[in-house]
């Protein structure tokens, strides 16, 4: 008969089964949390939820229309020629400054000056058949005096004389175009100012300004100790831009720096939007402040201030919401319930927006929709019933319609939009 087995190799089965069984419970519990989490997403059953919060706070608010431009110079003159020709010599180099009629370039002069050559010689030709037209009807006229030359013969010798003397007048007026063609071959500063030159070599034919496209543009002179943005607003922010308003630049070169400028001009008449076909009107914003780093044609970003508050009740942006009449209203926290309370804005920027009553500094207010308010809501109510966080058991359900109350208007108004 075989010996019995020791009592110490007895309970080993019992503790396998012990350790199988802690191991499935954690496995398991494991399991039901990841369900928690993931189970909303699958099935649409919304579960208790942590709501962000923020406090009502200062803060310095300045209402703003941003609108982007380019430098250019307040006074300045484009350069054209006004007749086709060859540049055959460039007498002055890209930001040189220049004297009234100092000379830029000079276009090609040979084909007029033989002309011009052609011309006087025509001159010349008939100045002298007009002489030998004049002592003719001179001396038929005292032969007329006599009575031996027909009167036919005397008028003809004044038309002829007539017609050489007009012959000579046209001559000359052809002459005095071709000089005034010639005085144009070479380009002159028509003010003092900076030259601007585009890129232009010897030897390039260029139009003149009476051509279809406007001719070649040569360049500019710009008086550069005054710089302007111009840029484009919106029709509808352009109402609320006043002549000497005081805006800021920035130009994109020198980001860290900010300029000080005043609105001198607003167009009268609209444009359309090359972009996205909107009208738009052309603003310009003249720099009080020279910088000789400033270039004609630099990006810049203009900021017209609308209006500014100092140390006022602000909330983030996100935290108010408005219904379909605009009226506006936020969720109060209340301990651990939310409440809907109506409050006036005034300005707004990018991050904060002004609260003009409602709301006292301190107060708490959601910075997102809670859940219990995802239904349609009525205008926000003076004192409605709080309402608690929806535990996992909760059902999502809209809060009734509550009296009316506001700054401006009280009657009951649509829901807010979603």
């Amino acid at each position: 008969m075989p010996p019995s087995a020791p009592a110490a190799s007895r309970p080993k089965p019992l503790l396998r089964t012990i350790v199988t069984l802690v191991l499935l419970g954690g496995l398991g519990w494991g399991g039901y949390k990841l369900w928690v989490q993931i189970s909303p997403g699958l099935f649409g059953t919304k579960r208790v939820e942590k709501v962000a919060v923020t406090k009502v706070r200062t803060a310095t608010i300045a209402e703003e229309i941003v609108a982007v431009g380019r430098l250019r110079a307040v006074f300045s003159t484009e350069l054209r020629s006004e007749i086709n020709g060859r540049i055959v010599k460039i007498l002055a180099v890209d930001g040189q400054k220049l004297k009234r009629n100092d000379e830029i370039l000079r276009l090609d002069q040979q084909d007029l000056l033989t002309q011009i050559t052609e011309i006087e010689r025509s001159i010349e030709a008939a100045k002298l058949r007009a002489q030998r037209a004049r002592r003719d009807h001179e001396r038929l006229l005292e032969l007329q005096k006599r009575g031996v030359v027909t009167l036919k013969d005397f008028e003809d010798s004044r038309i002829t004389f007539s017609l050489a003397e007009n012959d000579a007048a046209i001559a000359e007026a052809r002459a005095a175009n071709l000089r005034d063609k010639l005085a144009k071959t070479v380009i002159r500063a028509p003010h003092d100012g900076t030259l601007l030159l585009k890129d232009l070599t010897e030897g390039q034919v260029i139009t003149g300004a009476a051509a279809q496209n406007g001719g070649t543009l040569l360049g500019e002179v710009a008086d550069l100790s005054q710089l302007m943005v111009r840029t484009n607003i919106n029709e509808i922010d352009v109402a609320r831009i006043k002549l000497a308003d005081v805006a800021r630049v920035r130009v994109d070169s020198m980001r860290s720096v900010l300029i000080a400028g005043v609105v001198k001009r607003i167009a009268t008449s609209a444009l359309e939007s090359s972009s996205d076909r909107t009208r738009v009107f052309p603003v310009d914003v003249i720099l009080e402040e020279p910088d000789e780093r400033l270039r004609p044609g630099m990006s810049a970003t203009v900021m017209f201030t609308l209006a500014r508050v100092e140390d006022a009740p602000a909330v983030p942006l996100n935290a108010v919401f408005s219904t379909a009449e605009s009226a506006r209203y936020v969720f109060i926290k209340k301990g651990e319930t939310f409440a809907v309370h109506e409050v006036e804005i005034g300005i707004a920027d990018t991050r904060y927006i002004q609260i003009v009553s409602g709301l006292k500094i301190g107060d708490e207010v959601a910075r997102s929709r809670p859940l219990e308010f995802e239904g349609e809501l009525p205008v926000a109510a003076a004192a409605p019933a709080a309402v608690k966080p929806r535990s996992n058991k909760t059902k999502s359900a809209d809060p009734g319609p509550a009296p009316g109350g506001g700054a401006k208007s009280k009657p009951a108004a649509p829901p807010v939009r979603s």
